[in-house]
C-alpha cells in the first residue's frame, strides 16, 4: 500500500508540473511598433520600467493605444502598483499604454508556443509510462503481491 502511496505521489506531482507548464507562450526576439502591435491582434508583451506585462491584444482607439488584461490577472495588478487606472472592457479591462514608458513590444510566435507545449506532453507521458514500466518490473512494484 506504502508503495501505491508513493508512487501516485509521483504521478501527481509530474501532473501538475504539466498542467503548470500548459500556459506557457514563447515570443518573438523582435520588437515592434505599437501600431504593428494593435494591428496583429494577437497577445503581446511589452516590456515597460523593468516589467514583462503580456497583454491579450493591443488595440488603437481615438489617437491612443490600449491594452487588454484580465481584472485580476498579474499584468492588471502590476499596471495599477504603477497608478494606471484600467477600465472595464466586456470581460477585459482596458489600460491605456500612453503613460507608460515602453521598452519594448514582443508579439506571440504561436508556432513556437504550440510546439513547446506538445512536447512537454509527451516529453511527461513518456516519463509517466517509463516509471510505471520501472516500478511494474522491479522487485516490490505494482505486480507483486
Amino acid at each position: 500500500m506504502k508503495c501505491f502511496k508513493n508512487f501516485f505521489r509521483y504521478i501527481a506531482q509530474i501532473l501538475s508540473f504539466l498542467i503548470f507548464l500548459q500556459s506557457c507562450n514563447v515570443y518573438r526576439s523582435q520588437s515592434i511598433s505599437l501600431e504593428q502591435a494593435a494591428q496583429t491582434d494577437q497577445k503581446v508583451r511589452v516590456v515597460a520600467r523593468g516589467e514583462k506585462l503580456p497583454f491579450r491584444r493591443i488595440e488603437s482607439k481615438n489617437e491612443g493605444f490600449y491594452g487588454y488584461t484580465k481584472e485580476r490577472s498579474s499584468t492588471s495588478k502590476k499596471l495599477q502598483k504603477l497608478d494606471i487606472i484600467g477600465r472595464e472592457d466586456g470581460k477585459f479591462y482596458r489600460f491605456s499604454l500612453q503613460s507608460l514608458e515602453i521598452d519594448k513590444i514582443q508579439v506571440r510566435n504561436k508556432s513556437t508556443s504550440t510546439l513547446a507545449t506538445i512536447g512537454v506532453i509527451v516529453v511527461g507521458l513518456a516519463v509517466i509510462i517509463v516509471s510505471i514500466g520501472l516500478i511494474a518490473w522491479s522487485e516490490g512494484g505494482i505486480l507483486s503481491y
